[in-house]
């Protein structure tokens, strides 16, 4: 430093314009430099605001030197993703400035909830008009509600939270999941890679005040996305609840196989395997199954492979041939073939095509075989000649798509609602129909006008004649 002020004093001393140059120089330096050592880019405050189920509130306090031109919430879930799972979003009311103090809201009412127990990271990330970038550091929370005293049993990879029951109450609850998991493992060889979340809420309508938009139905939610199960479960309704963790607890371990990032899985497949892991199909199921064999009233494989109906009867019916399906391809090809066809689903294989692959019959083949099985006649007619019918969300459909929660209706005593309309319009006109109408009455009229011009035309030439 001594060094570069005796040289640069005697250009100092020198004529009137090269001193003006070095002293804008030195000041210019002077100033960036003081820049340099200033507070810079800093972020004073990032918290986080939990108001559960309705929204979470991100809020962020920063200053610069210089205005912050750039504000960005960073966000994801802890999840199954078929793609990298990173949300941007810049707060509505954030403006340049050097001083930031702005927030972003989650409306959980405006974009559907996530599930109780989803686990979530965020940071926040500034950029300043020098240039200057900072991202916080990244933080994260649990999405759950804090008015309940939750309480948690854990048998290796299955967690069970509670709040309500006695700690048998929670070790029977567990056991039914630990023999769900088993019977998958023993019948598919399908065995969770991630740790399973099972919330258990004291009545389905606490479990529904920690969801939004469900059905007054619902009695439990699997989320295999997010390896989340809530049930609400008490001690008078036990014995629907053994059968619906054990089913729920399929669902999550089924989702872990085949992600659904390509290829769906068939409704059959799905419910008739989270049947399955409840084990024996119950003495009411089975006599629906033999009285629709008896009465040839089974639906055909592919009619259930997209959802089912939503009729009370016609779905148990749904449920009870998929568990019957499911059992016969097990118990005939084993566990590795089950599993075989799972992974081609995963792989991207559509319905047909995976089931050629690792059986060698496509859906009417499996059709013509269970059948025999079961001694049940044979198809009336061919798939293809039958009418479709539109099918609704079922109502009592314990599965749905796993981007969503899977529901699973209360125990006996709720009533299912009346299926909903179709939405077509039966017996009223078309749109194109409507439009044709329209033209013809345009033209009909514009010719009516023209005929009028040229005798109105007429009559004036004549006055002018005459």
């Amino acid at each position: 430093m001594l060094h570069f002020f005796y040289t640069i004093l005697p250009l100092l001393r020198g004529e009137t314009m090269h001193r003006r140059i070095w002293i804008t120089i030195l000041a210019t330096c002077s100033l960036a430099f003081v820049r340099g050592q200033g507070v810079g880019l800093e972020v004073l405050a990032a918290e986080v605001q939990i108001d559960f189920p309705d929204q979470i509130v991100f809020s962020l306090q920063a200053k610069s030197d210089v205005e912050v031109e750039v504000v960005e919430l960073e966000y994801g879930l802890a999840r199954r993703a078929c793609t990298a799972d990173v949300n941007r979003v810049v707060p509505e009311d954030f403006e340049a400035d050097v001083m930031v103090n702005t927030s972003w809201t989650w409306n959980m009412r405006r974009t559907g909830s996530l599930p109780p127990g989803a686990r979530l990271w965020w940071r926040w990330r500034l950029v300043d008009s020098a240039g200057r970038e900072v991202r916080t550091e990244t933080r994260w929370l649990t999405w759950l509600d804090d008015v309940h005293p939750w309480r948690t049993l854990t048998v290796d990879d299955l967690a069970l939270h509670w709040y309500v029951g006695s700690e048998n109450f929670a070790h029977t609850l567990m056991d039914a999941a630990v023999g769900s998991r088993t019977r998958l493992e023993a019948d598919i060889g399908a065995r969770p890679e991630d740790k399973i979340q099972i919330y258990i809420y004291a009545t389905t309508e606490d479990m529904r005040q920690a969801v939004l938009f469900e059905p007054g139905w619902t009695g439990a939610l699997a989320f295999p996305s997010y390896g989340i199960v809530i049930i609400g479960i008490n001690q008078r309704n036990i014995d629907w609840g053994l059968d619906t963790i054990a089913h729920e607890l399929a669902h999550v371990i089924v989702g872990d196989v085949v992600s659904h990032c390509y290829s769906g899985l068939p409704t059959w497949l799905d419910e008739g395997l989270a049947v399955y892991a409840e084990g024996d199909l119950d003495p009411s199921s089975q006599m629906i199954l033999e009285e629709a064999i008896v009465e040839d009233l089974l639906f055909s494989i592919r009619s259930l492979s997209d959802g089912f109906t939503e009729h009370a009867h016609r779905a148990y019916l749904s449920y009870a041939q998929s568990y019957s399906i499911v059992a016969y391809l097990i118990e005939t090809y084993g566990q590795e073939k089950m599993l075989d066809l799972l992974d081609a689903f995963q792989a991207g294989y559509r319905y047909d095509n995976a089931l050629v692959q690792v059986y060698g019959f496509d859906a009417d083949g499996l059709e013509a075989e269970w059948r025999d099985a079961v001694g049940a006649l044979p198809m009336a007619v061919s798939p293809e000649e039958i009418e479709p019918t539109p099918t609704v969300f079922p109502t009592i459909q314990p599965y749905s798509d796993p981007s969503v929660a899977a529901a699973t209706p209360m125990p006996a005593g709720s009533t299912a609602p009346t299926p909903a309309g179709s939405e077509g319009y039966e017996g009223s006109p078309s749109y194109l129909t409507l439009l044709f109408g329209l033209w013809l009455i345009m033209t009909v009229g514009f010719l009516i006008l023209i005929f009028m011009l040229r005798r109105i035309g007429s009559y004036m030439e004549d006055d002018t004649d005459g």
